[in-house]
Protein backbone atom coordinates (compact mmCIF):
# COMPACT_ATOMS: atom_id res chain seq x y z
CA UNK A 1 0.00 0.00 0.00
CA UNK A 2 1.39 3.31 -1.04
CA UNK A 3 0.94 6.34 1.23
CA UNK A 4 0.44 9.69 -0.34
CA UNK A 5 1.42 13.02 1.20
CA UNK A 6 -2.00 13.79 2.77
CA UNK A 7 -2.13 10.38 4.47
CA UNK A 8 1.31 10.97 5.99
CA UNK A 9 0.22 14.40 7.27
CA UNK A 10 -2.95 12.92 8.80
CA UNK A 11 -0.97 10.10 10.42
CA UNK A 12 1.55 12.59 11.83
CA UNK A 13 -1.24 14.76 13.22
CA UNK A 14 -2.93 11.73 14.79
CA UNK A 15 0.31 10.60 16.47
CA UNK A 16 0.93 14.12 17.80
CA UNK A 17 -2.56 14.23 19.36
CA UNK A 18 -2.08 10.79 20.92
CA UNK A 19 1.30 11.88 22.36
CA UNK A 20 -0.23 15.00 23.95
CA UNK A 21 -3.04 13.07 25.65
CA UNK A 22 -0.70 10.29 26.77
CA UNK A 23 1.63 12.80 28.44
CA UNK A 24 -1.30 14.40 30.31
CA UNK A 25 -2.49 11.05 31.63
CA UNK A 26 1.01 10.31 32.90
CA UNK A 27 1.29 13.60 34.79
CA UNK A 28 -2.05 13.11 36.53
CA UNK A 29 -0.97 9.83 38.07
CA UNK A 30 2.36 11.07 39.45
CA UNK A 31 1.00 13.54 42.03
CA UNK A 32 2.79 13.56 45.36
CA UNK A 33 1.72 15.05 48.67
CA UNK A 34 3.78 17.44 50.75
CA UNK A 35 3.14 17.28 54.50
CA UNK A 36 3.77 19.87 57.18
CA UNK A 37 3.10 19.93 60.93
CA UNK A 38 1.78 23.22 62.30
CA UNK A 39 1.16 24.34 65.87
CA UNK A 40 -1.18 27.27 66.42
CA UNK A 41 -4.01 28.82 68.39
CA UNK A 42 -7.63 28.68 67.26
CA UNK A 43 -9.98 31.66 67.29
CA UNK A 44 -11.99 32.15 70.53
CA UNK A 45 -15.70 31.44 70.66
CA UNK A 46 -18.05 34.16 69.49
CA UNK A 47 -19.85 36.10 72.19
CA UNK A 48 -19.88 35.34 75.89
CA UNK A 49 -21.54 32.16 77.13
CA UNK A 50 -21.85 30.02 80.22
CA UNK A 51 -18.52 28.34 80.92
CA UNK A 52 -19.72 24.83 80.06
CA UNK A 53 -21.20 25.91 76.70
CA UNK A 54 -18.13 27.97 75.81
CA UNK A 55 -15.78 25.06 76.63
CA UNK A 56 -17.81 22.60 74.55
CA UNK A 57 -18.08 25.02 71.61
CA UNK A 58 -14.34 25.70 71.53
CA UNK A 59 -13.11 22.12 71.93
CA UNK A 60 -15.48 19.92 69.90
CA UNK A 61 -17.72 19.71 66.89
CA UNK A 62 -18.02 21.71 63.71
CA UNK A 63 -16.31 24.84 65.05
CA UNK A 64 -13.17 22.95 66.12
CA UNK A 65 -12.95 21.16 62.76
CA UNK A 66 -13.50 24.39 60.82
CA UNK A 67 -10.75 26.32 62.60
CA UNK A 68 -8.21 23.48 62.46
CA UNK A 69 -8.77 23.40 58.69
CA UNK A 70 -8.32 27.20 58.54
CA UNK A 71 -5.06 26.77 60.47
CA UNK A 72 -3.74 24.69 57.56
CA UNK A 73 -5.12 27.07 54.94
CA UNK A 74 -2.99 29.89 56.39
CA UNK A 75 0.00 28.12 54.78
CA UNK A 76 -1.29 29.12 51.35
CA UNK A 77 -3.22 27.89 48.35
CA UNK A 78 -3.75 24.13 48.16
CA UNK A 79 -3.10 23.33 51.83
CA UNK A 80 -5.71 21.32 53.74
CA UNK A 81 -6.09 19.41 57.00
CA UNK A 82 -4.86 15.81 57.06
CA UNK A 83 -5.33 15.12 60.79
CA UNK A 84 -5.31 16.67 64.25
CA UNK A 85 -2.25 15.36 66.11
CA UNK A 86 -2.82 17.11 69.47
CA UNK A 87 -5.98 18.95 70.51
CA UNK A 88 -4.06 21.50 72.62
CA UNK A 89 -5.14 23.22 75.81
CA UNK A 90 -8.51 24.81 76.49
CA UNK A 91 -8.20 28.39 77.77
CA UNK A 92 -11.21 30.39 78.98
CA UNK A 93 -11.36 34.09 79.85
CA UNK A 94 -14.04 35.79 81.93
CA UNK A 95 -15.93 38.38 79.88
CA UNK A 96 -15.97 41.96 81.09
CA UNK A 97 -18.15 44.93 80.23
CA UNK A 98 -21.87 44.15 80.16
CA UNK A 99 -21.16 40.54 81.25
CA UNK A 100 -18.98 41.38 84.26
CA UNK A 101 -21.47 40.26 86.96
CA UNK A 102 -22.91 37.33 84.96
CA UNK A 103 -19.83 35.03 84.87
CA UNK A 104 -19.84 34.54 81.10
CA UNK A 105 -16.79 33.20 79.26
CA UNK A 106 -15.03 33.11 75.89
CA UNK A 107 -12.91 30.00 75.31
CA UNK A 108 -10.26 29.04 72.75
CA UNK A 109 -7.97 26.13 72.02
CA UNK A 110 -4.26 26.97 72.18
CA UNK A 111 -1.21 25.06 70.93
CA UNK A 112 -3.25 22.80 68.62
CA UNK A 113 -0.95 20.57 66.55
CA UNK A 114 -2.18 19.59 63.08
CA UNK A 115 -0.76 17.72 60.11
CA UNK A 116 -1.45 19.55 56.84
CA UNK A 117 -1.03 18.35 53.26
CA UNK A 118 -0.55 19.97 49.87
CA UNK A 119 -0.57 18.41 46.45
CA UNK A 120 2.65 18.97 44.46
Amino acid sequence: MKMNKSMLINLGFFLAVVAVFASQVGTQTTNTWEYKTIVGDLKPTAGCKDKEKAEKSASTGYRFEKYTDILCETEGYGWGLEEVIERGQLVCDLCGGDYEDLEKYRCAMEQVKVKCKKIE
